[in-house]
């Protein structure tokens, strides 16, 4: 089961790297799957865990240039208090409904993260007769007000569940900001950075006397901090398309398994 573990933690980081989203989703699934942990812990460890990993990936995106600073300020002021009151709520929250809350998320995600594949493959097919029609039709203006409500909703999200929100961020930066793909999912692992950390930082100041494993937290977070810089490597070589498919895949199994373990 340990070594289950490690391999969640690449894949983790490996997702995050190449799509910006999605990797930290199965933290929490990982660490209540193979190690035991109940919910309250595994959520909180998952929020150290994705925070450290983000983190990381965030600081190579700097160095690269990568990063919007009018984005992150916007988007982070928002979902930043969302996030505080998300951890506080989460808390409260009775045994298992935060399972049950976290299986919804990753079923969206999933459908969300496939569904994008299928309309940009048919985008490409068609893409000759689209292109006669580009000036007759336009894309959606960037909205601030959608992007907003994005940002609160990715904060309340982290908070609950312990997810990073990736697969809300990248397509909202990308739709209602216009930045490309390559930027969105840098500038996303540093918004993940900032929910992760401020959920985390709520629920420890609080004292609710949550059960931490630190070699558990540094392993994972090492583990997939060496594969996100792995996947920001070779994100560009690799087909977007495919690996949203497999991935998706992955997670609706792993959303299945964890409802089973809950009920049974």
């Amino acid at each position: 089961m340990f070594l289950m573990l490690l391999l969640s933690a690449g894949l983790i980081g490996l997702s995050l790297g190449l799509l910006g989203a999605g990797g930290s989703i199965l933290t929490v699934p990982a660490l209540t799957l193979f190690l035991g942990l109940d919910e309250k812990s595994a959520i909180t460890s998952s929020m150290l865990i994705v925070g450290l990993i983000s983190a990381v990936g965030g600081i190579k995106a700097y160095r690269n240039r990568q990063l919007d600073l009018s984005i992150l300020v916007s988007f982070g002021i928002v979902s930043l208090p969302f996030a505080a009151v998300g951890a506080r709520l989460g808390i409260w929250l009775p045994q298992g409904s935060q399972t049950l809350l976290l299986v919804a998320i990753m079923c969206i995600a999933a459908y969300k993260m496939f569904a994008g594949t299928v309309r940009a493959g048919s985008d490409n097919s068609s893409s000759s007769h689209t292109a006669s029609m580009a000036t007759s039709v336009s894309a959606p203006p960037p909205s601030k007000r959608n992007l907003l409500i994005a940002a609160a909703s990715v904060g309340l999200i982290t908070g609950v569940v312990g997810v990073g929100g990736g697969f809300l961020i990248v397509p909202a930066l990308v739709f209602f900001t216009g930045v490309n793909m390559q930027k969105a999912v840098a500038n996303s692992l540093v918004l993940i950075v900032i929910n992760a950390f401020t959920a985390f930082t709520t629920i420890a100041a609080g004292g609710h006397g949550v059960e931490l494993n630190g070699i558990i937290i540094i392993t994972m977070a090492s583990i997939g901090s060496i594969c996100v810089l792995a996947g920001q490597s070779i994100s560009s070589h690799l087909d977007q398309r495919i690996l949203k498919r497999g991935f998706s895949t992955l997670i609706v199994l792993v959303a299945i398994w964890l409802l089973i373990n809950l009920l049974y």
